[in-house]
């Protein structure tokens, strides 16, 4: 019966993975927030026409929904592209796939602190368990930098962006107690991708430091050339196309069929795909990326678990 969904939600882990591969090959070359801007304003006009055909625009009657919207646009889009776009750049894809493994703990973190949700002591030791998972990822098995806390500034930036979608997460579920799925989606990313043209403007310009070298980018009409970055402008076109606009339909068809905490569960396919993508390019895992995955995906299967008996029993109730 939910043989269809489970596909879907495999095939999102699937598409997240490979974008973190896209995007590393995208900011190599391209302006790190410009390119952000177009892989939103790719989703954008692929969500619009997904909404125009499959779905209802959010109301914006109220004050308060004209404010949620534009919180699900900025920290949703605008903030968590600007951490991981900038992250991943910093990074490698394999790192930043771990990190981003553990959103389900992050999310219940923020779920327990900023909405005072009740959780239970396996929910907090599947908390506790991922975020040790994750110290080990930043201080890449080094005692020392542990006890240094010398992270690298890109591993930081995407816990940043992980944090981002978790506030996200929790005030999206609120949000869509009363607003549809794929409307309220597809507003918050025109709404981040207009405002990622402030900054992707700024450093075409040269009015932004360039991060993580000294190296000059194209101009926008050097951009355009499809001989020379035509492989680019695939990667933004799936980031677009697949990485968000179908990802984010088959992953809200999912959460719908089988609620939030089980579908969940899929995202611990994201660093094993990216991992098998790497070893299929050539490039190992090191060994605490190996053991970092194993205890990040051991506890959030412990709160992903939790999570689901807590709704099951609020459900008999």
């Amino acid at each position: 019966m939910y043989t269809g969904f489970y596909i879907r939600l495999v095939a999102t882990a699937f598409f997240w993975s490979v974008a973190f591969f896209s995007v590393t090959s995208v900011v190599q070359v391209f302006p790190v927030y410009l390119a952000a801007f177009f892989r939103f304003l790719f989703a954008s006009i692929f969500l619009s026409i997904l909404t125009y055909f499959y779905g209802g625009w959010p109301s914006i009657r109220t004050s308060r929904e004209r404010r949620d919207l534009l919180f699900l646009g900025v920290v949703g889009v605008l903030l968590y592209n600007l951490c991981f776009f900038l992250g991943i750049k910093l990074s490698d894809p394999v790192t930043g796939s771990l990190i981003v493994a553990a959103n389900p703990a992050v999310t219940a973190l923020v779920s327990s602190v900023w909405k005072k949700e009740h959780s239970s002591s396996s929910r907090w030791l599947g908390i506790a368990l991922s975020f040790t998972g994750l110290l080990l990822v930043f201080s890449q098995g080094s005692w020392d930098v542990l006890m240094a806390l010398e992270f690298r500034p890109g591993d930081l930036f995407i816990f940043g962006a992980s944090i981002c979608w978790a506030f996200y997460s929790v005030k999206g579920r609120e949000v869509l107690n009363h607003q549809p799925v794929l409307g309220t989606t597809t507003v918050a990313c025109i709404i981040g991708a207009v405002l990622l043209l402030i900054p992707g403007s700024l450093e075409l310009a040269g009015l932004l430091p360039g991060f993580g070298g000294e190296e000059k980018y194209p101009s926008l009409v050097e951009m355009m050339d499809p001989l020379r970055f035509g492989i680019q402008w695939l990667h933004l076109l799936y980031l677009g196309f697949f990485a968000s606009g179908v990802a984010f339909l088959f992953w809200y068809q999912g959460v719908r069929a089988l609620g939030a905490p089980r579908a969940s569960v899929f995202i611990n396919l994201v660093p094993v795909f990216a991992m098998l993508l790497s070893i299929g390019m050539g490039k190992w895992p090191h060994i605490y990326q190996w053991l970092g995955a194993g205890i990040v995906l051991v506890g959030v299967y412990i709160t992903s678990r939790s999570s689901m008996l807590a709704s099951e029993q609020k459900g008999q109730q």
